[in-house]
């Protein structure tokens, strides 16, 4: 594969009679043109060696360059302006082919495949291959882009990349090491309130770190030897009485009203423990039967990208509810904090104490799946989670689940 760069005018003048000056970068025989927000007069632009001219010998003046040179003097203001202004572009021009050069030679020395979309990247995101911060940032607008996160996904990670910028303005790769991790630690921690929020802060850190490893960027793994605390899910699933009453209110809604269409989308998750980002996903998953294969929109591990979900028959009938009342094989599209006042004020109407909102539902489907004997192996694969420990911030194990338990133990030991 070869490259090559080169700097040329766009021969079309501009009313002021200037040309815009041009990036061309050649990649494997694909011609890629980048306006360098120059522009500067035909007559006086050394196309072979890219500089801006503020005068030509005699010899070669090509046409035109007396009315082309004293145009330009008057829009610089002067002889001396010109000649300045062009050795300021011409610095500007070396620049731009330097960093282009530079992102050629780096793909040699690493062996990747440099294409056209991963030099336009690397280019127009300046440093962030040096820098952490900028790296963070542009590679989130990178993997939403190419539909490897979802939109909330993409909003939680540009919430860390803040959280980070304000920590520092830059972080140089090669100043990571353990110090980092810790003196995060301690910025997060007098700044954000919650223990989960703080360890969701790391979490998304290491995923960054882990991509850039990936791509073969050098630096020391500062969460070699760290560890982040968590702590319980605090969010509260709703118990079996409240579930029922608000199936009972499900059913005597009218079709077509907000809170039906609402409820069945909350009540779907409560039965399957989708995420609100995979609910909102729904009309690009394929059901056959009861076996539902969806794109999972949290997580950057193709391994969970593509996920079978078994469905219960109480989970298909609200998605097919959905697919015959809306029409688009998807739930209803409010805005999330619409929903969520339209479940509150279903809850005050209903006496529910659970507060609720659509995090609850997969709290909900994770108690109640091992309420019912269901193990944490296979819950933590319905959940697609990586880690069982994530699963079982999940799992909320109340009084009734403990007297039905030793219940059962009883009835075993007497028989």
């Amino acid at each position: 594969m070869g490259y090559s760069v080169t700097v040329a005018l766009r021969h079309s003048a501009r009313k002021d009679g200037t040309c815009q000056v041009r990036l061309v970068v050649t990649i494997d025989r694909r011609v890629l043109q980048l306006s360098l927000g120059i522009a500067w007069p035909l007559a006086l632009f050394d196309e072979a060696e890219g500089v801006c001219l503020a005068s030509r010998p005699p010899r070669a003046r090509p046409a035109g360059y007396a009315e082309q040179l004293a145009a330009a003097q008057v829009r610089a203001g002067g002889a001396e302006a010109l000649a300045q202004l062009a050795d300021d572009y011409s610095l500007l021009i070396g620049k731009a082919r330097a960093k282009a050069n530079t992102i050629f030679v780096e793909y040699r020395l690493s062996g990747q495949v440099l294409t056209r979309e991963k030099f336009l990247l690397d280019y127009q995101s300046e440093g962030s291959k040096k820098d952490f911060v900028s790296y963070f940032y542009h590679k989130v607008l990178e993997r939403h882009r190419k539909k490897k996160i979802g939109d909330i996904t993409k909003k939680n990670h540009l919430s860390t990349w803040r959280a980070l910028k304000a920590f520092r303005e830059e972080i140089p790769f090669h100043t990571l090491g353990p110090d980092f991790a810790d003196d995060f630690k301690l910025y997060l921690d007098k700044t954000v309130r919650g223990l989960n929020t703080r360890w969701t802060r790391h979490k998304d850190v290491k995923t960054y770190l882990a991509i850039a490893r990936r791509e073969k960027i050098k630096f020391e793994n500062p969460y070699e030897d760290f560890k982040v605390a968590t702590e319980p899910g605090k969010w509260k699933p709703v118990p079996p009485d409240e579930l029922r009453r608000l199936e009972a209110y499900y059913e005597r809604c009218a079709p077509g009203t907000a809170p039906r269409r609402i409820l069945c989308k909350f009540l779907f998750s409560c039965k399957c423990g989708l995420r609100l980002s995979d609910l909102k996903n729904i009309g690009n998953s394929k059901l056959e039967g009861n076996r539902l294969t969806y794109e999972m929109q949290k997580g950057w591990s193709k391994r969970l990208r593509a996920s079978l979900l078994p469905l219960t028959r109480q989970a298909l009938a609200y998605l097919q509810d959905a697919h015959a009342e809306e029409g688009t094989g998807k739930f209803a599209d409010y805005t999330d904090q619409y929903e969520n006042r339209v479940l509150k004020t279903i809850g005050q109407q209903l006496d529910i104490e659970t507060h609720l909102h659509h995090h609850v539902g997969r709290e909900t489907f994770a108690t109640e799946f091992i309420r019912h004997g269901g193990t944490v192996q296979v819950l933590q694969k319905l959940l697609g989670h990586s880690k069982i420990t994530t699963t079982m911030k999940y799992v909320h194990v109340d009084e009734q689940m403990m007297t039905e338990a030793i219940a059962a133990l009883d009835a075993k030991e007497a028989a």
